[in-house]
């Protein structure tokens, strides 16, 4: 039993041997577009993957050049929160130890269990918040939507209609 379960791994981990000529075959004949003979598709997953990110981190630095990205939407900010809250974590831990003299256990699941609700209460907060002042993406895409055909619209309505369109805004 063990040699037959070897024997599997062994034969799906490898494949069996092909001569250069077949194996360059198949890599052409993978790569060869059905509409054009001849033709080499160039993208590859990693060039693909390349690409995003490098459009990534154009992006990213281009948005940090302007400045306006509020705080927590960039890498360094997030780093700097993670690293603020598990500093305080430490902090409150050796702080219970040292200055109430609570053991080691008692001081770890009390900075656990203070940690984890004070940052699931905050992590709920703020989507309330974001649900009441309607600063949610559906919103955001929604609003962005409407202009879009508002201008639109505008764009292909008449001169002669806008003109009056124009004078009625004007008369209220």
């Amino acid at each position: 039993m063990a040699t037959t379960t070897v024997m599997a791994t062994t034969t799906a981990r490898w494949a069996p041997r092909t001569s250069t000529a077949a194996r360059a075959r198949a890599s052409s004949s993978r790569r060869t577009s059905p509409t054009e003979k001849g033709a080499r598709v160039t993208s590859t997953r990693a060039t693909t993957t390349r690409e995003r990110r490098r459009r990534v981190r154009a992006r990213a630095s281009e948005g940090d050049a302007k400045g306006d990205v509020p705080f927590g939407y960039t890498r360094a900010d997030v780093m700097l929160i993670g690293g603020g809250v598990t500093g305080a974590g430490f902090a409150a831990y050796y702080g219970l130890q040292s200055a109430l003299g609570w053991e080691a256990t008692r001081a770890g699941n009390a900075v656990q269990l203070t940690f984890v609700f004070g940052l699931t209460v905050a992590w709920v907060g703020s989507y309330v918040l974001r649900v009441f002042n309607k600063d949610m993406t559906y919103v955001k895409q929604l609003k962005d939507y409407e202009e879009a055909v508002m201008q639109k619209r505008l764009e292909e309505m008449p001169a002669q209609e806008l003109e009056k369109m124009m004078s009625d805004l004007e008369e209220k």
